[in-house]
């Protein structure tokens, strides 16, 4: 395992600058990959909080196993499973540093992803939280696609929403679960919500967005296992999906009356339009299905 090479804060009794939480449930197979590569990471003076959220396999097992090679690294169990917005929140509470990157288990990340990160939120103290590019690779590792935004190094939160959010009319995020943001904005921002399951992540980020710049690196610093090989916990939630971005354009255009108008518009115009598209791939999915020996 690597020892941190730049300062020795956890050695000196002081806080790290930079917390990582790995939120895990379930991919006990895969998660030395994911542990691995943030601990052979370029900038390596952070705490580790591996927060379990009751899973049923060898996540346990392994989590424990790195607490005990590796002192960077602290593993926690939940009492109960608190779903991903309680799990992350649980390991935001419990983390020191004043930088929080929040992963997942299944992903693996470029050596300099927190050195760049943690760069990134120096450089602009006035974002909120920095992201990258992400990487998607096939069942034999090779690249399946590159998912990236045209963004600048820094820019104001109303573009995000403005430019990009707002104008996706099936409603996906630009920014995926994986981030890091100053732990006075989480804070300011009162955690991720509940009501939202595991696409409060996205609320999160307009929520901060609305107040706050944000970070991008144009490079694909998050490799993406294909799903063959790290199966999902969940099936996305589009009703909830939907519901987020209508609470933000609500929130966002408040008191510019005609403005606001044509955004609720616009939300049901891409409502539509997003139920037509799903529903046309479940019945073709379905069709296949039928059509198959």
């Amino acid at each position: 395992m690597n020892l941190p090479t730049e300062g020795a804060s956890r050695l000196e009794g002081k806080p790290p600058k930079v917390s990582i939480i790995v939120t895990a449930y379930n991919r006990g197979a895969c998660l030395s990959s994911t542990l691995d590569s943030l601990l052979s990471q370029t900038f390596g003076d952070f705490e580790l909080l591996l927060c379990d959220d009751v899973s049923a396999d060898e996540t346990e097992a392994v989590g424990r196993d790195y607490a005990a090679r590796d002192s960077r690294v602290v593993y926690h169990r939940n009492v109960r499973n608190l779903g991903m917005p309680g799990n992350l929140n649980e390991g935001i509470r419990r983390c020191k540093g004043t930088f929080i990157a929040n992963l997942h288990d299944g992903d693996t990340f470029e050596p300099d992803l927190i050195n760049k990160w943690k760069r990134a939120l120096e450089q602009y103290p006035t974002a909120a939280f920095v992201f990258n590019q992400y990487r998607a690779l096939k069942k034999g590792g090779e690249t399946a696609a590159v998912h990236s935004e045209s963004l600048p190094p820094v820019f104001p939160g109303d573009q995000l929403l403005e430019e990009i959010f707002f104008r996706r009319w099936l409603f996906d995020s630009p920014v995926w679960g994986t981030v890091m943001a100053r732990k006075t904005a989480y804070l300011g921002a009162g955690l991720f919500d509940p009501r939202f399951g595991c696409v409060a992540d996205i609320d999160m980020w307009m929520r901060l967005a609305e107040n706050h710049a944000v970070a991008y690196i144009q490079e694909p610093l998050i490799r993406l296992a294909p799903r063959e090989t790290v199966p999902g916990n969940f099936v996305i939630p589009t009703n909830l999906v939907r519901r987020i971005y209508w609470e933000s354009r609500l929130r966002h255009y408040r008191g510019r009356t005609l403005r606001l108008a044509a955004e609720v518009g616009r939300h049901a115009a891409y409502s539509l339009a997003s139920r037509t598209y799903f529903g046309a791939c479940s019945l073709k999915a379905a069709a296949l299905k039928a059509l198959r020996p």
